[in-house]
């Protein structure tokens, strides 16, 4: 029982005996004005976290003394914890329930990510911290997203809507924020990017504990559906490794170039917080795309315009209006990607949608950014711009995949 953005995260109703577990009998629930919005922003805080560090990846550096290739890594390292981790969380979760899956885990997101940056004294140090950070990220969304669901029927609609795309202001914010924090009060000022955790659990915790107790039933066999689907699943699967290969390495590369270039680190934040806006209009235009012409068409499409938008990154030498349009570009193609993606997994596996983001979004999204590191490697060894060129090379090479998607990932679909 979650509810999925653009993270990955996914709607589950649970059934029972062919039709909706009703709620135990009891007088109506109560409902707390307002609670909508806490839940928005509680989320765009939550969301925020896991990438607060990328605009500091210059600071980082020189702070730790780390290459490249280790600043790559630190991806991998984040998604072995936020997305490897959250089927698990998510299926703990259900049996045993709590507000303090919600609570805790932005609690544990918030302290891990904002003081691990502030106060570790190495690089081994913050990536313990970030691994932390996103274990409470991965802990927070599946009940988080239940909660969501259990309010005034009248308004779920829109609330849930409203949740999810708070998500992604909070990955927007983030950058700003952190840029803002290092430059105002340095480590302070890093440290105290916490506190928007604290009050914000302090808030979810009287609604938290209004969740019902989980219905607890037995885990269907991943080995048995992977069965069923891989034939189908096997292409899905190398399309999402290899898109967030590319997408997460890029992400990394980013700051670090402009940094090189001479770019102002007040700017850098500002340079991501381009990447994830235009990646909410990319979101929207990319489904509404798919659910018109099928998947794999946008796919090819989104993929190839992002590959070109980061390749002339490397082969431009400037920071100036062009290069920003270019960076608007990639975020707005690659996350047009990716929402297609979410859609055509939630297809593959039908009624199984923990299925889907353990088996292909999770894993998947998680091996991908742990390649992230073999692109850093590359940008250490040979530069930059060569960095950034093999990044887009798995970007270009997930459309081979891609062509081999049935064309709305229904279960009769052939390859």
């Amino acid at each position: 029982m979650s509810a999925a953005g653009s993270d990955g995260e996914t709607l589950f109703i649970h059934k029972k005996a062919g039709h909706d577990a009703l709620p135990p009998p009891g007088p109506p629930p109560r409902f707390v004005g307002g609670s909508g919005i806490v839940w928005a922003v509680a989320h765009a805080i939550n969301d925020g976290y896991p990438s607060l560090y990328l605009a500091l990846l210059p600071v980082m550096m020189i702070r730790w003394h780390f290459t490249v290739a280790q600043a790559g890594l630190l991806a991998g390292v984040l998604a072995l914890s936020t997305q490897a981790l959250q089927p698990f969380l998510g299926a703990w979760a259900d049996r045993r329930g709590g507000p303090w899956f919600i609570v805790g885990g932005l609690l544990l997101g918030g302290l891990g990510a904002a003081e691990g940056l502030a106060w570790a004294p190495s690089y081994t140090v913050f990536a313990g911290a970030l691994l932390l950070a996103g274990l409470g990220n991965a802990a927070f969304h599946p009940h988080m997203a239940a909660l969501v669901a259990q309010g005034n029927p009248a308004s779920q609609g829109r609330r849930i809507s409203v949740w999810m795309v708070s998500g992604m202001i909070g990955h927007a914010l983030a950058p700003l924020a952190v840029v803002w924090a290092w430059q105002g009060a340095h480590r302070i000022g890093l440290a105290m990017l916490a506190v928007p955790a604290l009050f914000a659990a302090a808030f979810l915790w009287g609604p938290a504990r209004r969740l019902p107790p989980p219905e607890v039933r037995p885990a269907p066999s991943w080995s048995r559906v992977w069965r069923g689907v891989h034939r189908r699943a096997a292409p899905f699967f190398l399309v999402i490794v290899l898109r967030n290969l590319g997408t997460a390495s890029l992400l990394t590369l980013l700051p670090i170039l402009w940094h090189a270039r001479g770019g102002s680190l007040a700017y850098s934040g500002v340079l991501l917080t381009v990447v994830y806006g235009t990646g909410m209009g990319g979101n929207l235009v990319g489904a509404r795309f798919s659910d018109r012409v099928g998947p794999r068409p946008v796919l090819a499409v989104s993929l190839s315009i992002a590959a070109v938008a980061a390749s002339a990154w490397a082969v431009g030498a400037d920071t100036g209006w062009g290069f920003w349009v270019l960076v608007g570009l990639f975020g707005l193609a690659a996350n047009g990607a990716g929402a297609t993606l979410l859609v055509y997994g939630q297809r593959l596996f039908p009624g199984q949608a923990a299925m889907a983001s353990g088996l292909t979004i999770g894993v998947g999204n998680t091996l991908g950014a742990i390649g992230a590191w073999g692109c850093g490697a590359v940008a250490a060894r040979f530069g930059l711009p060569t960095g950034i060129l093999a990044a887009t090379v798995c970007l270009l090479a997930a459309v081979l995949p891609s062509s081999r998607l049935s064309a709305d990932g229904a279960p009769d679909g052939l390859l």
